[in-house]
């Protein structure tokens, strides 16, 4: 999968009306993939789970400034804390991907807590931040939240590129590139009717396809 955080270019015009739906119209009745992960003889379903979360960690981790050596410790513990507090998470108080930015957020802090000082600077983001201010930034954790959505994007698009053939993928990105129908038309040889067509047909799969992955990965709100 491509490097999601520097590579995607997918400033989905659609993504954040997606994004705040009311997630009140899902089902609320499935299990999402976190709550199958807390059933401990669900093997299969922690597996799965960690597969899902255990990079997008990594690379917030990464970012936050934890020390590489690190790394691996803290995001288990992320991972456990995820799956030891979902029953306290209230859907009604604030969305999932708030909730996660702030048991990663707080994570980090308790690591750097065991190296440094509370008036320690630290490099988040690019951003400098004083350590004894982080709890209760909301600038960090609507970055974490801005991650995780172009994360799940990327999941959905990477999922589609199996599905379609041809230049439908191509006139699609170049279209999120700013081009017009016309310039793609002419730089793909095909007509300008072929490639509104194909765009609508990437558009809408990728659509399903996050909305799907919200349900996937997110508990019902």
């Amino acid at each position: 999968m491509i490097d999601v955080f520097t590579a995607l270019n997918y400033n989905l015009f659609f993504f954040n009306v997606l994004m705040n739906e009311n997630t009140n119209k899902l089902n609320n009745t499935r299990y999402t993939l976190l709550q199958r992960a807390c059933d401990l003889e669900d093997e299969a379903a922690w597996e799965e789970f960690v597969e899902h979360y255990r990079k997008f960690i990594f690379y917030i981790l990464h970012n936050m400034g934890v020390a590489d050596y690190e790394v691996e410790d803290v995001a288990q513990q992320v991972l456990l804390s995820l799956t030891k507090n979902i029953s306290r998470y209230d859907s009604s108080r604030s969305r999932f991907r708030t909730w996660l930015s702030v048991v990663i957020r707080n994570a980090a802090l308790v690591n750097y807590r065991k190296h440094k000082s509370e008036e320690e600077h630290i490099q988040v983001f690019g951003e400098d931040y004083v350590i004894s201010r982080m709890e209760n930034s909301s600038e960090i954790e609507k970055r974490i939240e801005q991650e995780w959505e172009a994360y799940v994007v990327n999941i959905a698009m990477e999922r589609i590129r199996k599905v379609f053939k041809g230049q439908a993928i191509k006139v699609f990105e170049l279209g999120l590139d700013g081009l017009s129908a016309a310039e793609i038309a002419e730089q793909t040889g095909l007509s300008v009717a072929s490639v509104y067509t194909l765009r609508k047909r990437v558009k809408k799969r990728l659509y399903r396809g996050v909305r799907a992955l919200i349900e996937e990965l997110e508990p019902p709100e």
